[in-house]
Order: structure tokens, then C-alpha cells, then sequence
């Protein structure tokens, strides 16, 4: 086999549109590389979140048997590198089920670093676990946004960054890591640095598996997945969770503001 890069991590640090990227590219790369995102992965990240949360034994067992059998599919006579791209190996945002920070990231590392010697052995080239970061507070402000969206958060963005500035500390838990996950090697990224990269987010695994000239010419570039809500709908969607209290209306609510939304900048007026 040739080698094994993992990006594990972290939410919104541009993963989104690194998997996009990965996957609007699969075929020019495929001369040198395999791609598997989440939907190759889904056990294991459903076992990884359900341990973040839970620290039980048996839902890091899962995790391990899990990610154990996705890399029992893999071709040991293919001599192409391999990537798995899913934040959601690394657990859980920090701001779901009560969590202040990544620190089953490092425990699932190892799980994982344990079952590549297993299941691998010395059939494998290389193995890196990748992680990008983000600066404190840009990181807060996404997270805190994607909170707005997806569930009931009703704190602010002020208070939420003051009540989860614990979860920023993102290089905190890459040094866990790189000790959790050894003898293999750990990278690390800043999103801020890529914004002028040629191959944006995707730059830094370009670079970590030394691709070709030729082959960072063929990908295609897309716009950023992912982004972040305008003002106007993040204050909205703050109104929404505060003052929803069932459940069940949220997202036809924050669908309908949505709705609204769109209709008003499409009819505003051009300067």
C-alpha cells in the first residue's frame, strides 16, 4: 500500500471545503489517490461522536471495531495513497451534549493509530494524521453560528465564546495527540494560511503527500461549502431559539427565515 493520511479534524476549519474539493476532484486524483469521506466512514464516526460524549468504554470499542473493518476493505495490493477526510473522527463540535472541549479527540487517535498497526502492519508506507486549525476567534464565531443553525443554542456570540474559550485551545489537543497517536507522525495547518494558497484548504495535504505539478494543475477550484450565515439571519435564528420551545417547530422555523431572507436580498434593489 502506499500511504495513509487522516484528516480527522477540526470543525469548521475549512474541512467542508477540503472534502468538497476532494470529492469534486476524485478522478484527477485518483492516478495517485483514494479518497474516503464520511459516507465511507459512518460507523466509525457515528461510534467516535456517541464516545465524545458518553467516555464509555464500550462506544470507544465500537470505534475501534468500526474503523477496524473500514480498513479491512482496503486493497493491500494498491500501491496508491490513501485519504480520509471526516471531522467527526475526532467526536463531537465542542458546544454539543454539554462538551468544552476535544479531549476524546487524542483517545480516539490512539484507538485508531492501534488498529492501523493491527489491521496494516508494516503493509502500509506511511501514516500521518492531519489536523487543520483556526485562530481562537474566528474559530468561536463559526462554531457559534453553526450552533444558530443546527440546534437550540441560545447564547450570543459574546457568551458563547467567553463560556467555550476552552475549546479553542485546538494546538492543546493536537499535542495530546501527538503523543496518543504515536509512532505515526502528526500535521498540522492554519486555515489563515491557506486563503491565498493555490489549492486553498486542500493546500496543505497537497503539500504533505508532495503531489506533482501536473496533478495540482488538474484540480478544479470551488467556492467555499460551508460558509458562514449573514447577520441579519444569525440574529434571527438567535430570536428563533430563544424563543421556540418545541423542539420539533425549530427547523421549519429557521426554514422559513431562510425563505424570507432569500426573497428579500432577491428583490432588494442593485446599487
Amino acid at each position: 500500500m502506499g500511504r495513509l493520511l487522516i484528516h480527522a479534524g477540526f470543525h469548521k476549519t475549512g474541512t467542508t471545503s477540503v472534502q468538497h474539493l476532494l470529492s469534486k476532484n476524485k478522478r484527477a486524483l485518483a492516478p495517485m489517490t483514494h479518497i474516503f469521506l464520511r459516507k465511507h466512514l459512518l460507523p466509525a464516526c457515528q461510534a467516535a461522536r456517541a464516545y465524545s460524549a458518553s467516555r464509555n468504554s464500550a462506544d470507544l470499542l465500537d470505534f475501534s471495531a468500526a474503523f477496524a473493518d473500514f480498513l479491512e476493505t482496503l486493497d493491500m495490493q494498491d500501491r496508491r495513497d490513501i485519504i480520509l477526510s471526516s471531522e467527526d473522527l475526532s467526536g463531537l463540535m465542542p458546544g454539543r451534549r454539554d462538551l468544552h472541549s476535544y479531549d476524546a479527540a487524542p483517545l480516539l487517535m490512539k484507538a485508531a493509530s492501534l488498529m492501523v498497526q493491527r489491521v496494516l502492519g508494516d503493509r502500509i508506507d506511511d501514516v500521518i494524521f492531519y489536523f487543520s486549525l483556526r485562530a481562537p476567534g474566528p474559530w468561536l464565531r463559526s462554531c457559534h453560528t453553526q450552533h444558530l443553525r443546527a440546534i437550540r443554542m441560545t447564547l450570543d456570540a459574546e457568551e458563547y465564546a467567553r463560556e467555550y474559550a476552552e475549546s479553542a485551545n485546538l494546538p492543546r489537543i493536537v499535542d495530546k495527540v501527538r503523543i496518543a497517536a504515536a509512532p505515526y507522525r502528526v500535521e498540522t495547518a492554519w486555515l489563515e494560511n491557506c486563503t491565498k494558497a493555490p489549492l486553498g484548504p486542500l493546500q496543505p495535504i497537497a503539500d504533505i503527500l508532495d503531489w506533482p505539478r501536473s496533478m495540482r494543475n488538474s484540480v478544479k477550484m470551488h467556492p467555499p461549502a460551508n460558509v458562514s450565515l449573514p447577520p441579519e439571519l444569525r440574529a434571527e435564528f438567535l430570536e428563533i431559539n430563544r424563543s421556540t420551545k418545541d423542539m420539533s417547530a425549530l427547523p421549519k422555523a429557521k426554514e422559513a427565515a431562510r425563505r424570507r431572507y432569500a426573497e428579500a436580498t432577491s428583490n432588494a434593489p442593485q446599487a
